[in-house]
């Protein structure tokens, strides 16, 4: 596996963003109105693609949320890749990002029923700081 910085105007990184969208709004079913598609408005920074043999198979995009914290967004792993590593060593890739960039902490957003992700972040190290309802915020120190 590889990973690459990639631009967030990439066509493999807008098909990425978008399986991951469709991925969501199936997850949500009848909660899919409180998901918005990816959007320029969104401020991507800087994104990360996971390669196998050449082939695209996951992604993760960063942007500034304050002037000492920085935000994962958009994690997604193809489902035949999950489960190998994948996913850590994207969020490696943002975490030493943002720490070159001098922030102090990382931020995410996500809904608890992603179980799968919710785990994944509380292992690399993300404590959840805010609920309502099924929607938590989670933040780690870098």
């Amino acid at each position: 596996m590889n990973i690459i910085p990639a631009s967030v105007s990439d066509a493999q990184v807008l098909a990425l963003f978008s399986e991951h969208d469709d991925y969501m709004m199936d997850f949500l079913g009848s909660d899919k109105d409180c998901y918005t598609r990816y959007n320029a408005a969104e401020n991507i920074e800087k994104v990360w693609i996971a390669y196998e043999q050449n082939a695209p198979i996951g992604c993760v995009a960063y942007r500034t949320k304050s002037d000492d914290t920085g935000e994962v967004k958009r994690l997604f792993i193809r489902s035949e890749y999950r489960g190998n590593g994948i996913s850590k060593a994207l969020l490696s890739e943002v975490k030493n990002y943002a720490k070159a960039l001098g922030r102090i902490k990382l931020f995410l957003d996500t809904r608890i029923t992603l179980e799968p992700a919710v785990s994944l972040y509380r292992i690399f190290g993300f404590e959840i700081t805010f609920q309502k309802g099924l929607y938590i915020q989670m933040e780690m120190n870098i």
